[in-house]
């Protein structure tokens, strides 16, 4: 799994933050999805157990328990957000970029 199936979880989840943000900025479900497809296929089929977090999406997850923990509050998709634009390694990086989506706008949208 990687920073990909991140964002789009994000904007599957459609009542947190996350998705409001990137909505206001003309991110969703079906551009990712389609986007996702066009730089990865559709993949292959996993056996249950077998899920793995690519290194960007790993980074991504301990990035948002510590923005988390600076607020004493449990991870919400805020955090996940803000730790998904601070990664400039992943497929979801490049999918922002192609539509323009500059991350510092992201992070003063979420401090609202």
């Amino acid at each position: 799994m990687g920073t990909e199936h991140i964002l789009l979880a994000l904007l599957r989840e459609g009542d947190g933050s996350a998705a409001t943000v990137l909505t206001s900025f003309g991110v969703t479900y079906p551009y990712v999805r389609a986007a996702v497809i066009r730089m990865m296929g559709l993949g292959v089929d996993q056996a249950p157990g077998e899920l793995s977090l690519t290194g960007p999406a790993q980074d991504v997850i301990d990035r948002a328990g510590r923005e988390a923990s600076m607020g004493d509050k449990p991870i919400g998709t805020e955090h996940i957000l803000l730790a998904l634009v601070r990664e400039p390694n992943g497929a979801a990086a490049r999918i922002l970029l192609q539509l323009d989506v500059d991350p510092a706008a992201v992070r003063a949208a979420l401090a609202q």
